[in-house]
């Protein structure tokens, strides 16, 4: 099994190399078929929809639970990095990848928490949780950097809160241990 998998997989990564070295002429191909630009720039869609076809029977199959686990998680980074390139396509703000490439750790992590969550691996789950709040903390830090004044205002909003939230939390530990136990 493990020897088709890893077959399967070399075919895609050939396929995405010819793909990737003929997409100039693959461009002017399409264009030459009379599609727009305008209709070009909503391409991600395909791998959202592409992330369909792992997420649906991940989420409602009735597959054994590890094959849905695992079906799982290439959905999410689909639908992630589908998403992102959309946002991006269409909005032609191509310099957002300066910070938007966290999109990637962010799903690898939502796709990891949903795996141990359909399995009842608690594992998935935490270590699922930590690499997409490892995502959310460098997507905050990039776009702080290179996103321009209204991210720093929100991240700046958003690291105030938090900190506010972990201060009020540590004090109310403090004092709920102070306080006389009658």
């Amino acid at each position: 099994m493990s020897r088709t998998i890893e077959l399967i997989a070399g075919l895609i990564l050939l396929l995405v190399g010819v793909v990737v070295l003929a997409s100039e002429p693959i461009g002017e191909f399409v264009r030459g078929l009379g599609i727009g630009d305008d209709v070009l720039a909503w391409w991600p869609v395909l791998l959202v929809v592409l992330s369909l076809f792992f997420l649906v029977p991940s989420l409602v199959g009735r597959q054994n639970r590890r094959l849905r686990a695992g079906m799982v998680i290439p959905g999410a980074i689909l639908a992630g990095l589908g998403s992102a390139l959309l946002y991006t396509s269409l909005a032609d703000r191509w310099s957002a990848w300066s910070y938007l490439w966290s999109v990637l750790p962010f799903s690898f992590g939502l796709g990891m928490y949903a795996a141990g969550w359909i399995a009842d691996a608690p594992a998935f789950k935490w270590i699922g949780s930590g690499i997409a709040a490892g995502g959310v903390v460098a997507y905050l830090v990039f776009a702080i950097a290179f996103g321009g004044e209204a991210f720093r205002l929100v991240a700046a909003i958003g690291i105030l809160a938090l900190g506010l939230a972990l201060t009020i939390g540590g004090l109310a530990d403090r004092l709920s241990r102070k306080s006389p136990a009658g």
